[in-house]
């Protein structure tokens, strides 16, 4: 706990961050740019920035042709039967943070329509990653946008952030037909404004609330030597450049330990 408050506070008290030197982390994590990139942060994690939010979108954009981040909700029903709040994709708040609600705001973003765990997208793949989100049985599974990055090959940029924000493990679960991957016997009555402005019902299985070993499982990737480590201010980027390879890597050991993944699971992680 105070290891963890140390760094903190130095992370607090170092020199801001410039633009220079944020660009210059960015173009060294990605190699210059990418066709789709992935974004889960937390700007605290790497300190403090002298740039405004918008200007560090800015230069996030400037490494992705399309740029994509996560405006998770978690809009579920408060009593397991009934149905959830109403999702409005345009106007429901991301819960994942300061630099997700700032790029789901601004002109030109697509958000997937999702209750629980929605994508905001801007670029050439915008539509093709986030249409009939709202169509699904589950948030993250087949056919989702979640999926539709991996398909894509797209980079994951983990921005201050270790490896238990990385969503895309769901996916990998889900793929390799975890029995672990969602809660046994829960149906969420989601809710949610379509296109057509209306409000309309639906019925999503639920990612396992079971606690998972997902930082240690980043640990791995990056020793298997699919995660770029680069320094920024106080803190790091971790940097995937291709998460079907990693998706790979996950499915080829779920399938032999289904809950590879899980806290408890006795399974060296390797």
């Amino acid at each position: 706990m105070f290891a963890n408050l140390k760094k903190s506070m130095a992370r607090m008290t170092a020199p801001k961050i410039g633009p220079d030197e944020l660009r210059r982390a960015l173009s060294e994590a990605t190699g210059g740019g990418v066709d789709a990139m992935l974004v889960h942060s937390a700007l605290s994690g790497c300190g403090q920035f002298s740039a405004g939010v918008a200007d560090i979108v800015a230069a996030l954009r400037e490494n992705a042709g399309t740029l994509c981040l996560p405006t998770h909700t978690y809009s579920y029903p408060e009593v397991f039967g009934q149905p959830g709040p109403v999702f409005d994709p345009a106007k429901t708040p991301s819960k994942n943070g300061v630099l997700t609600e700032t790029f789901r705001l601004q002109p030109r973003v697509v958000r997937s329509i999702n209750a629980t765990h929605s994508l905001a997208a801007s670029g050439p793949l915008e539509k093709a990653l986030t249409q009939d989100h709202e169509l699904l049985d589950a948030p993250c599974g087949k056919d989702s946008p979640w999926e539709k990055l991996v398909q894509y090959k797209a980079a994951v940029l983990m921005f201050g952030v270790n490896f238990r924000a990385y969503t895309p493990f769901h996916t990998a679960e889900d793929v390799a037909g975890s029995p672990y991957a969602y809660e046994l016997g829960t149906i969420d009555r989601l809710r949610y404004v379509g296109r057509d402005g209306q409000v309309h019902e639906r019925r999503s299985r639920r990612q396992s609330w079971t606690p998972r070993r997902f930082a240690e499982a980043g640990d791995l990737l990056e020793r298997s030597g699919l995660v770029k480590r680069v320094a920024l201010g106080g803190g790091h980027l971790l940097f995937v450049r291709d998460s079907a390879k990693v998706q790979d890597f996950l499915v080829e050991r779920l399938r032999k330990v289904p809950n590879f993944l899980y806290h408890d699971c006795t399974a060296p992680l390797q």
